[in-house]
């Protein structure tokens, strides 16, 4: 991801209980959305659309020990907040299904959502990921859900998102 990226990301803040996902402007965030695990997702246009991260970049903290077994490729998601709650979450996790399949070959994808964000969970299971376990994240004791979605095949939705940087 670039700089120039990561910066206009850790600007975004998002509004209600979906604040928790908002970024703080700072220099660790830039050095965390800057340091190879980030990749930004733009649209046909060049405008920055979102970003996605695989691997334990993906994963929050938790209080149960082993919370992520083996066998997974985790993948993180943000959309920009402008985007959000129009109805395009399925096609733009479907372009980090695709980046993922290229990149990755994985053999099964998991991620990891907030409970509350029944909108967010509602578009993973569109595009069949399955609730395996909750989680307690070990700094804000809220629950969240291990989402899977065993067939690695690519997303079935169309997108013209595409990435920019590693």
């Amino acid at each position: 991801m670039t700089m120039e990226h990561a910066r206009e990301i850790s600007t975004w803040t998002y509004e209600g209980p979906y604040a928790v996902y908002s970024f703080q402007p700072d220099g660790d965030t830039l050095a965390e959305l800057t340091g190879g695990d980030y990749r930004a997702c733009t649209d046909k246009d060049g405008r920055l659309a979102g970003f996605f991260c695989f691997g334990a970049a993906a994963r929050i903290p938790t209080v149960e020990a082993d919370a992520y077994p083996e066998g997974f490729l985790d993948i993180g998601l943000g959309m920009a907040p402008w985007l959000c709650g129009q109805g395009r979450g399925a096609a733009f996790l479907a372009a980090g299904m695709d980046y993922a399949g290229l990149m990755f070959p994985p053999a099964a994808l998991r991620l990891t959502v907030a409970a509350f964000n029944r909108r967010a969970i509602s578009v993973y299971q569109k595009l069949s990921f399955e609730i395996s376990s909750t989680l307690t994240h070990r700094i804000s004791q809220e629950p969240f859900y291990l989402m899977h979605r065993i067939s690695s095949a690519a997303a079935t939705v169309p997108t013209s998102l595409q990435y920019t940087g590693a």
